[in-house]
């Protein structure tokens, strides 16, 4: 069973937590089975949780959140790089090219899931593409919230005008998937 650490059940109640409070946990617990209801609110941060009770809570966000599921997903995307790029991170990361910042988020993936594995490209200074491939869920609302994730962390290291396209995905029968990044 894929699994994720529990840093990214603390990064979910904190958005919880600043975006509508205890109200609003209250309505993401009400739409999950009890055990990941349970689960949302008990992760430890140095603990290994089964992915797919992440996954079914990003998904849940939507209807707790009262917005299409994909929008709920980039709205907790773009918080959850600010909450994981802390300031000092972001400091030194701000020296360095945004193709740069994807090739170590890639790297240091493993250490937050243990499932999947990235394969970077720098396409152009400014261009880069990335795949994700043998990730433990197939769920296009995950890869919204991914596709936000990055978008957002290369905003927090400077770079302008960000788009980030997610052109393949496993959910429409790609064998990875794939992400394209462009920026100033």
């Amino acid at each position: 069973m894929a699994q994720v650490k529990g840093t990214a059940f603390l990064s979910l109640r904190a958005f919880l937590d600043e975006v509508g409070g205890a109200p609003l946990r209250a309505k993401l617990t009400a739409r999950l089975p009890r055990e990941r209801a349970e689960l949302l609110e008990s992760a430890l941060a140095v603990g290994w949780h089964p992915l797919d009770a992440y996954v079914a809570a990003i998904d849940a966000l939507g209807d707790a959140l009262a917005k299409p599921p994909e929008d709920a997903a980039r709205a907790y995307g773009r918080f959850a790089a600010g909450f994981d790029l802390s300031t000092i991170h972001r400091l030194f990361l701000r020296f360095a090219n945004p193709a740069y910042v994807l090739e170590k988020a890639g790297e240091y993936w493993g250490r937050y899931y243990d499932t999947g594995t990235w394969r970077v490209e720098r396409v152009s200074p400014t261009r880069a593409q990335a795949d994700l491939a043998g990730f433990g869920a197939v769920d296009p609302v995950f890869c919204e919230f991914l596709t936000e994730y990055v978008r957002r962390m290369f905003e927090l290291v400077g770079a302008r005008d960000v788009r980030v396209s997610h052109p393949r995905c496993r959910a429409r029968q790609a064998e990875a998937c794939h992400f394209v990044a462009e920026w100033r």
